[in-house]
């Protein structure tokens, strides 16, 4: 496969309207347009027609079919039901964890898992520990707040209740300068902008709850974290419970040693619980915080305050955490599009030569694909979880990649990590009406004016046919972008 070049990486920063308008200007000098159904349509080279009832929907809405890439075929068949603008570099939004996870069941196995562990710096005389502890994170995704608390808990059984140190965080495994970037919507307090860490606790995200009673509003968090203060000037108003977290107001006032978060607005009375889940604290804060109210819940004491560093020679580990497989961890990535696990997983596959980066891990899977065959030249990865305007991919590279899948050892782990139509994940509420239930097992993507699909279709008899739908335009990510897909899935089930 080739590797990017300048030229790849330029055409993947155009805008993606603007590079579907000179696929089809292209397109349109190479080939007359064709007549299908009474329907005139431009076809590029190569290229199937779209269906008549989805070109009629999209010029009733005034969308250029040069908008949309779709390829749909049936696993091993030489020729696709549809293939259309297959070629056109696209932005795949979330679709791109089908790639970073692909990667990641061939090249470390459905069994992998990560280590975390907590080691300790100095001397231990009967409970207490005179000297530092140390989490050193191994880029585990998924080590939620109930699995931090089991790692705390194995610490409080060693027998060290008090800790007259610092918390020292080791999260060297991962480069943190190349990951934590901008969020891509101005909206950096919302979970999925959360930055990867090798030792990233329950996404580095805190649910916040509001609720009321005849006589007052009250805000909770979960989980506590000793450097988040929360300031409730919330005031209970009559207001319609279908409002009830509509009028919130959040705050957040960041210092060197936490954060401030005013919750105000208006709250209606007896309405029941509003929860938001943000991120509040930098992560280094964030772990600290989190970690010394969960040690204080176990009946333990640490008197220091923590930083950022390595873990030092003479380190002794006093508890460790595996976590749970990387199996389990591609379901909860893919089938609730979880960003920053996605990210984690992309860095893990450069974590031999530490410290990872995405451009590394990228290199990784660049390597990977020459190696097995799948051609996906216009392939550029920048994080690993499709929250990106740069991504790009094309609908025949990624539905290469689909097909040769369907062949690999671990093929029924990946189909598995999918969302169901009218079942699960992100398409519980999607496409009942087009096949029975398990039939549709497709990856979702959304970011605005960007919406796509990537998986398999099982037909009524039982044939495979892999799904790809990558669509860039500004209505794209409106109610008729679903109803475009939804006429196409429609083709495999007629």
């Amino acid at each position: 496969m080739p590797v990017i070049t300048t030229r790849d990486y330029n055409n993947a920063k155009m805008n993606p309207k603007s590079t579907g308008i000179r696929h089809s200007l292209t397109a349109a000098m190479i080939k007359l347009c064709a007549l299908f159904f009474g329907i005139t349509t431009a076809v590029g080279a190569g290229d199937t027609p779209l269906p008549p009832s989805v070109v009629e929907l999209m010029q009733a809405n005034g969308i250029p079919e040069s908008s949309i890439s779709v390829v749909m075929r049936k696993v091993g068949s030489a020729q696709s039901t549809v293939s259309y603008n297959a070629a056109t570099s696209r932005n795949p939004a979330s679709t791109m964890k089908l790639v970073t996870t692909a990667a990641a069941l061939q090249l470390l196995g459905p069994q992998h898992r990560w280590q975390t562990h907590a080691l300790v710096v100095g001397n231990v005389r009967g409970n207490t520990l005179d000297g530092d502890l140390v989490l050193r994170g191994g880029g585990d995704p998924w080590l939620v707040i109930e699995r931090f608390w089991l790692l705390a808990s194995k610490l409080r059984d060693r027998g060290i209740t008090h800790i007259d140190g610092d918390l020292v965080i080791d999260d060297t495994l991962f480069n943190r300068r190349a990951i934590e970037t901008h969020a891509i919507d101005g909206k950096p307090m919302r979970s999925y902008n959360t930055s990867p860490s090798a030792l990233l606790v329950n996404f580095g995200a805190t649910s916040l709850t509001v609720d009321s009673d005849r006589g007052a509003v009250h805000v909770s968090t979960n989980p506590p974290a000793t450097t988040l203060k929360i300031s409730n000037t919330v005031d209970l108003s009559n207001e319609s419970c279908a409002k009830k977290g509509r009028r919130i107001r959040l705050g957040l006032k960041k210092g060197a040693s936490g954060a401030k978060l005013s919750v105000g607005g208006h709250y209606p009375a007896d309405c029941g619980p509003s929860t938001f889940r943000r991120t509040l604290l930098p992560h280094g804060q964030y772990v600290y915080g989190v970690f010394k109210a969960l040690w204080q819940r176990l009946g333990g004491t640490l008197n220091g305050g923590w930083h950022y560093g390595e873990t030092p020679p003479d380190a002794v580990v006093a508890a460790e955490l595996e976590s749970v497989s990387l199996a389990e961890i591609i379901r909860y990535t893919n089938k609730f599009s979880n960003n920053v696990m996605a990210r984690n997983l992309l860095l893990t596959l450069a974590s031999d030569r530490p410290p990872a980066t995405p451009a590394k891990a990228g290199h990784v899977i660049q390597d990977w694909l020459r190696h097995s065959g799948v051609a996906m030249p216009v392939l550029y990865i920048d994080n690993g979880a499709g929250l990106s305007r740069e991504a790009r991919v094309s609908a025949e590279g990624l539905a290469a990649l689909l097909e040769a899948a369907a062949n690999w050892p671990w093929w029924p782990e990946f189909l598995g990590s999918l969302p169901i139509a009218a079942v699960d994940g992100s398409l519980r509420k999607r496409f009942h009406n087009v096949a029975g239930p398990g039939r549709l097992r497709l990856k979702t993507g959304l970011l605005k004016a960007v919406r796509a699909l990537g998986g398999y279709a099982i037909d009524r008899n039982g044939d495979v046919w892999v799904v790809v739908i990558l669509h860039n335009h500004p209505r794209a990510s409106s109610s008729v972008g679903i109803e475009i897909q939804h006429r196409l899935l429609e083709t495999i089930f007629p």
